[in-house]
């Protein structure tokens, strides 16, 4: 991993960071609510979430600030791997159409990008929650809040699939609870680039 950013540009890096989260955790909400009132998956909305947050993820890594040893660093370059094959798919689907979108039975030339970014920002939000545990790098009251979204997935998920059984529609109430988590961290990381912005002037006055 390259080493920290300097001050300047690691508030905003958080900055963009918390954008990003906040962003695709309003998709993630939106889309529950649309298809829980209308049956009807709005577009992009999903996607945005799988393409932001890994890149809000980087920028929970730049707030660790160097510290946080080997589970960060693991935690980053997974996060980077996930963001890059998000923007690859993309890019596949705007190539390909149609087409490439996998189905519940099919594998498609989307399926593995889908698949990697999705697990890639699974597990570095779980390692980075474990570092920012560690090191206190979040304000106080969210120090925890990545690892809880982390590990909060797995449960809720099989939770959806069981809701899922009633009716497919309440398949989406895990995932509106995983975006509100999300809005959460984007909370966080504008309150950590604040922080960095005190301790810049701090360092400077």
């Amino acid at each position: 991993m390259p080493p920290p950013p300097a001050p300047a540009d690691r508030r905003l890096i958080v900055l963009w960071a918390a954008a990003a989260a906040t962003l695709g955790g309003v998709g993630w909400v939106v889309k529950a609510m649309v298809i829980f009132a209308t049956g009807d998956q709005p577009p992009v909305a999903y996607e945005a979430g799988v393409v932001l947050f890994p890149f809000a993820l980087l920028g929970l890594w730049s707030a660790l600030r160097g510290a946080g040893g080997k589970t960060a660093r693991v935690g980053g370059v997974l996060a980077a791997i996930a963001a890059i094959c998000g923007v690859l798919s993309l890019l596949v689907r705007a190539v390909g159409g149609e087409s490439v979108v996998p189905s519940e039975d099919e594998v498609t030339l989307l399926t593995p990008f889908i698949t990697l970014a999705g697990l890639g920002t699974l597990v570095a939000l779980i390692a980075l929650g474990i570092a920012v545990r560690r090191t206190r790098a979040l304000a106080p009251g969210y120090e925890s809040l990545p690892l809880a979204i982390g590990l909060a997935a797995f449960p809720l998920l099989i939770a959806g699939a069981a809701l899922e059984t009633v009716s497919e529609r309440l398949f989406e109430v895990p995932i509106a609870l995983l975006g509100l988590g999300w809005i959460g961290l984007g909370v966080a990381l504008l309150y950590a680039a604040a922080a960095t912005n005190a301790d810049a002037k701090a360092k400077h006055g």
